[in-house]
């Protein structure tokens, strides 16, 4: 591909989405082998025609890949797995820190009253459904269980940096888990379980994405109002995010917390700057929140998570408006402290919202990626490991568990279209989270995990 590129300068846009598709396409479990032979043919094809035939050749190349051309059953199974994969490109060629993306998702003017006033979404009843799916599963003998990994190294860390293979074959497994490996690992309900931030500080088996359920949350309400209006020219309102936030809190399962990080130099940082002592981020003070303490939590220095910083720093990287990480960043501590405070308020006293501290230094010796095989992941079930176990840090990306999620998040902001003009399908905003998570996760881990090796890691 990279000598095609260099002998036709002009292809070579063509040849880097190729690329991508192919690293993602080769990291699939399933329905991989055809696409991937086809792929091989059309490139041999095109190395043996001129510029004027090769160009169109690629055209139909990209199409064929889920572009703009209708999608058959095979390709909206490859779209459905494009969340995943790119980091581990993005870290082995060392990109520079990326620029703006070229594709546009602004945000869409809004109404004051927020379209979900009385809006049911059936998210509990979905989580219990995913549970009673898998207890029936596990009654009828095909028990979702892990016993084998298939552990793969795509790229090695610069220089030897991180985890070798080597370790990381004695300590989580190749083939045949021992007993050992498989106490690392412990399967999770996705629907009833909450995503926590991309960390390798965590201490307890987790499902992680960048910023956890709260950075979930923020890419469907970019969706949903790009989807409402496209020309970016309206602005939502504070009081329309804490509503749509609170909305969905009270429609995803009961028992399901939304966990958002943070860390202790952030939290000195805070306190340095209002000033104040032993600030108590859950229930603070008011003299902290006289001095700021809500529009100071929006400023990146102030912010331990290192995905949710990224994105204010530079929203446009992730193809955000500049204001709405802030106003999600707001809506989520006024209901924390609502939560915690106020006796009114319908989540107090259930610890719906958290705050996690992390402490010491972030210092990761590479980047899992981790999924499962079909009988747990139709299931609804995925494989939880520890960030951080005594022995090693890992980075740790569940990318096949997510879009679960993000199809909840979907199947919300479609309920909440439903009450305005613009009808939106759960199909269409799932999609569109998928992508948008895999912009996110490839430009935050490509700050987190440059240098360092990569891993997948699918558990059967």
């Amino acid at each position: 591909l990279e000598a095609l590129a260099q002998h036709t300068p002009h292809l070579a846009n063509g040849v880097d989405e190729v690329y991508v598709t192919l690293r993602q396409s080769l990291r699939m479990q399933q329905r991989r082998q055809l696409k991937v032979s086809i792929s091989i043919r059309l490139l041999s094809i095109c190395l043996s025609l001129d510029l004027a035939q090769a160009i169109p050749l690629f055209s139909g190349f990209g199409s064929f890949w889920g572009g703009t051309a209708a999608k058959g059953p095979g390709q909206q199974a490859q779209q459905a797995q494009q969340s995943g994969n790119l980091v581990a490109g993005q870290a082995s060629e060392q990109a520079p820190p990326p620029g703006p993306p070229a594709a546009n998702l602004n945000e869409s003017p809004v109404n004051p009253a927020c379209p979900c006033d009385g809006l049911q979404v059936p998210a509990a009843a979905d989580a219990a459904r995913v549970a009673s799916d898998s207890k029936a599963s596990a009654d009828g003998g095909d028990l979702c269980h892990v016993s084998k990994l298939i552990l793969r190294q795509d790229h090695g860390g610069n220089s030897g940096l991180g985890l070798s293979l080597t370790d990381a074959t004695a300590t989580y497994g190749a083939g045949i888990l021992s007993e050992e490996q498989r106490q690392r690992v412990s399967l999770a309900d996705v629907a009833t379980t909450p995503f926590m931030c991309l960390d390798d500080r965590v201490r307890e088996p987790v499902l992680a994405t960048p910023g956890g359920d709260l950075g979930e949350f923020i890419l469907g309400l970019a969706s949903y109002l790009q989807e409402r209006d496209a020309t970016g020219d309206g602005r939502p309102t504070q009081e329309l995010v804490d509503t749509m936030l609170l909305k969905y809190l009270q429609n995803t399962p009961v028992n399901r917390p939304m966990i958002f990080c943070t860390d202790d130099r952030a939290i000195s940082h805070l306190e340095n700057e209002l000033p104040a002592e032993n600030l108590d981020l859950t229930a603070p003070p008011a003299n902290a929140l006289h001095a700021g303490l809500l529009e100071k939590l929006t400023e990146p220095e102030n912010q331990g998570d290192s995905h949710i910083r990224l994105m204010l720093k530079q929203p446009e990287w992730y193809e955000l408006k500049d204001y709405l990480v802030p106003m999600v960043i707001k809506a989520f501590f006024s209901q924390l402290w609502s939560q915690n405070q106020d006796t009114s308020d319908p989540f107090y006293g259930q610890s719906k919202l958290q705050l996690r501290l992390l402490s010491g230094r972030s210092d990761p010796q590479a980047f899992f990626e981790v999924s499962s095989g079909d009988l747990c992941h139709n299931s609804g079930l995925a494989p939880m490991l520890k960030p951080r176990d005594g022995r090693h840090s890992i980075l740790i990306s569940h990318l096949d568990a997510v879009s679960q999620r993000r199809e909840e998040l979907a199947a919300f902001f479609a309920r909440v279209s439903s009450a305005t003009p613009r009808k939106m399908s759960k199909d269409m905003l799932h999609q569109r989270l998928d992508r948008h998570g895999w912009l996110a996760l490839e430009t935050t881990g490509s700050h987190m995990v440059s240098g360092l090796p990569f891993f997948t890691l699918a558990y059967h």
